[in-house]
């Protein structure tokens, strides 16, 4: 799907590495070619541009009621504007920036 949705772009998959599934991690061994891997620290929502996609979610969610199906919470999923993913993608250099200054602290970016 990265592929899909960054055609030109070297892509790189940021893993929670501790919360990482079993059969992801076998994935990622059987397809270490696929797209660079990195592992990433379990604390760090400044730069992990999921936390604000999940926002971006819960906040349709709480907005309709009653509540979504499961199918219906996906269809809200894949409905959020490609633009507002490829933002989150380019902001990444600033919250690593701002990290930088707060020496590893979270940040309230």
């Amino acid at each position: 799907m990265v592929q899909v949705l960054f055609p030109n772009i070297d892509t790189v998959f940021q893993d929670d590495l501790p919360r990482t599934q079993p059969r992801v991690q076998f994935w990622f061994e059987e397809h270490e070619d696929a797209l660079q891997h990195l592992l990433w620290l379990a604390q760090s929502p400044t730069l992990n541009i999921i936390e604000p996609l999940c926002s971006v979610l819960e906040s349709r969610m709480r907005s309709r009621f009653p509540p979504l199906s499961l199918r219906q919470l996906e269809e809200q999923w894949y409905s959020i504007p490609l633009e507002t993913v490829q933002n989150l993608h380019e902001s990444i250099p600033r919250r690593i920036q701002a990290v930088l200054q707060a020496n590893g602290s979270p940040t309230s970016y």
